[in-house]
């Protein structure tokens, strides 16, 4: 399961304004693209580690909790976090005229649906 998602997110992620992206699995395992050098793979790790643990936090308060986005200083974090525990997060440049929201809007609503079983899952 773990390698056709892998793909999946690399075939989809490359878009304009992307800094970096990854996948936090159930079994704790991560994988992390990364194209600036702003965001090492190991500060990606440790990113998704704390992103899935703050879906946890929002699961058990009962809060909205498939996706959230966090805004900081010069990036923007959007994540998702599936039914089976598999999270992906991508970080984006603060500037909007460089990120194409369509698309980033478009790849978070194709994870969500896409069944833990299905092929390029």
């Amino acid at each position: 399961m773990k390698e056709p998602l892998q793909q999946w997110v690399s075939q989809r992620a490359r878009l304009p304004g992307v800094l970096a992206c990854g996948l936090r699995f159930a079994d704790k395992t991560c994988f992390t693209e990364s194209w600036s050098s702003d965001f090492p793979v190991q500060n990606l790790d440790h990113a998704w580690r704390c992103a899935s643990d703050a879906f946890q936090v929002l699961r058990l308060n009962f809060f909205p909790n498939e996706r959230v986005r966090w805004v900081y200083e010069k990036a923007t974090l959007h994540c998702a976090c599936r039914e089976d525990g598999t999270c992906l997060g991508i970080f984006t440049a603060k500037d909007r005229g460089t990120v194409d929201a369509a698309e980033i809007e478009r790849v978070m609503s194709e994870f969500c649906a896409l069944r833990p079983d299905a092929p390029g899952s």
